[in-house]
Order: C-alpha cells, then sequence, then structure tokens
C-alpha cells in the first residue's frame, strides 16, 4: 500500500531532504519541523515539574509535622485540615505539571516526521520553509515490503483459484510467484467478481505494474471454444451409446475456459458439435468424434 505521510504537530519546515524515487528506510527522516519553541516549552515544563514536585516535597513533610503536633495537642484541627488540602492540591499540581511535560515531550518528538515503513517516495508534497498543520501531507510513500497484487475474479474461477497449486504474475516479460492472501467475500455485480488479494512469496514487481494472472489447478478446463449452447445454456455434448446427449455447465461463461468434472473415459463431441442435437446419433471415428 501507500501513505501520505503527514506531521503530528504544526510547524515550519527546516529539512525535508528525500526526493522522488528515494529508497528510504522504516524509521529514516522524511521531513524535520522548527523545534526551537518547543524545545523551550519543554524546558519551561520540566521546571515547573521540578518545582511542583518540590511543593508536593513539602507539604508531605508539613503534614507529617503537623500530625505529630495534633497528637500532642499543640495544634488546631482546623490547621490540620489545611494542611491535608495543602497535600492534595500540590498531588494536583504535580500531576498537572506532569501533563504538561508529556505533551511538550510529544511535540518535540514529532518535530522529526520519519517513515513509518520502509518503500519509495512518490511525490513531495511540501516545501522546505512552509508551514504545516496536523494532517497535512509532507510525501507519498508506497510500501515496497509489503507489496500486495489485487486481481478481480470472475466467480466461476473463485474456487479454482483457491485450491491453486501453483499462482504466477506474468508482467513485462517476468513471472512472480504469489500466494493467495485473502479472497473478499464480496461480489461485485456489475462484473460478478471478488476481489483477490494476493503476496509475492519471492521477488517483487514493480509498485504500480499491471499484467496477467495465472494459476494451475487440479480441475480440467476445456478451452473457451469447446462448450457449445442449447436451450439458452452452456454445455458440452457428449458421445454415449452411439446418441449425444447435452451436459449442461453451470459455471460456464461466454467466451472463458469452462472447468468440467467428467470420468476420463467420456467422450465429448468435437467436430460437428455445433450443429448436433441431443439424442442425435452420431458414429464414433478413429481419433475424433463425429456428428452425421
Amino acid at each position: 500500500g501507500e501513505s501520505r505521510v503527514s506531521p503530528r504537530t504544526p510547524g515550519f519546515i527546516v529539512q525535508l531532504p528525500v526526493r522522488v524515487g528515494d529508497q528510504i528506510k522504516q524509521g529514516e527522516l522524511l521531513a524535520e519541523l522548527d523545534c526551537t519553541t518547543n524545545l523551550s516549552q519543554q524546558r519551561e515544563a520540566e521546571a515547573a515539574r521540578e518545582s511542583a514536585a518540590a511543593q508536593l516535597n513539602l507539604a508531605q513533610r508539613q503534614i507529617r509535622r503537623t500530625k505529630t503536633l495534633r497528637e500532642e495537642r499543640n495544634i488546631s484541627e482546623e490547621t490540620l485540615n489545611q494542611r491535608e488540602t495543602d497535600l492534595e492540591t500540590a498531588r494536583a499540581e504535580l500531576n498537572r505539571a506532569a501533563a504538561v511535560l508529556e505533551k511538550v515531550r510529544y511535540d518535540v518528538l514529532h518535530c522529526r516526521i520519519t517513515a513509518p515503513f520502509s518503500g519509495v517516495v512518490l511525490e513531495r508534497l511540501a516545501a522546505e520553509g512552509e508551514w504545516i498543520a496536523p494532517g497535512q501531507p509532507v510525501v507519498r510513500l508506497v510500501d515496497t515490503e509489503r507489496l500486495e497484487v489485487s486481481a478481480q475474479i470472475p466467480l466461476h474461477q473463485a474456487d479454482s483459484l483457491i485450491q491453486a497449486k501453483q499462482l504466477e504474475l506474468l508482467t513485462d516479460g517476468e513471472s512472480y510467484r504469489l500466494k493467495l492472501r485473502h479472497l473478499l467475500p464480496l461480489v461485485d455485480m456489475r462484473g460478478r467478481n471478488r476481489e483477490a488479494r494476493m503476496e509475492f512469496t519471492g521477488n517483487s514487481a514493480l509498485p504500480g505494474s499491471s499484467g496477467r494472472m495465472q494459476w494451475r489447478a487440479d480441475e480440467f478446463h476445456l478451452p473457451a471454444d469447446i462448450p457449445v449452447r442449447r436451450g439458452g445454456k452452456l454445455g458440452v455434448m457428449l458421445e454415449q451409446n452411439g446418441s449425444a446427449r447435452f451436459l449442461p455447465l453451470e459455471s460456464a461463461l461466454e467466451g472463458h475456459p469452462a472447468a468440467i468434472d467428467l470420468p476420463p473415459e467420456t467422450r465429448i463431441i468435437l467436430q460437428g458439435r455445433q450443429k448436433v442435437t441431443d439424442g442425435e446419433k452420431v458414429q464414433v471415428s478413429a481419433g475424433k468424434q463425429d456428428a452425421p
């Protein structure tokens, strides 16, 4: 797949070292934002957290001292209650300061926009000196390590694809071995197809390539020109006991190879198949089956 990589924090782009066509490793720098303000805020947040931690430490010492004095009846209940309130306030202030510091550190970390995966830069969508906001893409990156092949598979070929022993993509004169990852459980009613997703098992084709898929399955397929149409159905003409018999092929589609599962001794009429009718007497000649 591909991704339009964008920042998680706003800022001016001070560095955009990648160019179209560059091979990028996961985690490699794609762009860097001006982090001056963020770093200043981080230092302030760190100081605020240290101050809050010191205030909490003081409040804890004071509450211990106040409880001791209260046991000796040298201090009022109201004073003890005030010290307890001060302690809770100090705890809340430390939590708030820690949250602010975490947010600022997040912004500093994401001044560097890095590649979420290894791939190739397809497009630069920003420039150095440009102000960029979260969600605004910097580069378009295509994944070169998890490439997939997407294909529309006719319904009548879906089972054959699932059972395929060898699956290949043919493109630009090269053959690439594939394995089926998933056959989507949805049917495109316009083309009567299902989308298949395949992964490369060895070398990969270039991203964006198109080609033709081929596979080998256990079932036998008749060439596309062998089936004939009778009564609105596609099928084959068989010779049985000297007569022609029409066998409908429910999964056959016009112009496509037809899957067929028949005993090896079955005789399929080839010559004259377009004219012969169901029940008509036929004569078998050496090497081929003829209609009269």
